[in-house]
């Protein structure tokens, strides 16, 4: 991945912006080139997409919420979801998405594929 934004920022300059659309079982990943902690870059290709990625929203939501961090998440109508962090948020959204790089899903939960249609 080739983040315009390589160099280390201050947490509150961090702005983490994911669009994951799905596919069958997985989710293709698409990030904004923007900051993207070191241990993420190797995940994107060199357009800023992963695939296949197996996700877990509600894991998410938990990840998030026993942090206090607030994220906002968009639904679209074709089931995409845009997920966006800023700041310390940022940096938790990274590892959970880590966490979903390096063992797909989670023990004892289901990757999440929204119903559309």
């Amino acid at each position: 991945m080739k983040s315009q934004a390589h160099a280390e920022q201050p947490d509150e300059a961090l702005l983490l912006n994911l669009f994951c659309v799905p596919e069958k079982e997985a989710w293709r990943v698409h990030v904004r080139p923007t900051w993207l902690p070191r241990y993420l870059r190797d995940m994107f290709d060199e357009h800023g997409e992963a695939f296949p990625v197996f996700l877990d929203f509600d894991d998410l939501d938990r990840h998030m919420a026993k942090r206090e961090m607030p994220f906002q998440k968009r639904v679209s109508r074709i089931g995409a979801i845009e997920l966006t962090a800023n700041g310390e948020a940022a940096t938790a959204l990274a590892v959970w998405l880590s966490s979903a790089f390096g063992t797909g899903v989670r023990e004892g939960s289901r990757a999440s594929v929204p119903d559309v249609g």
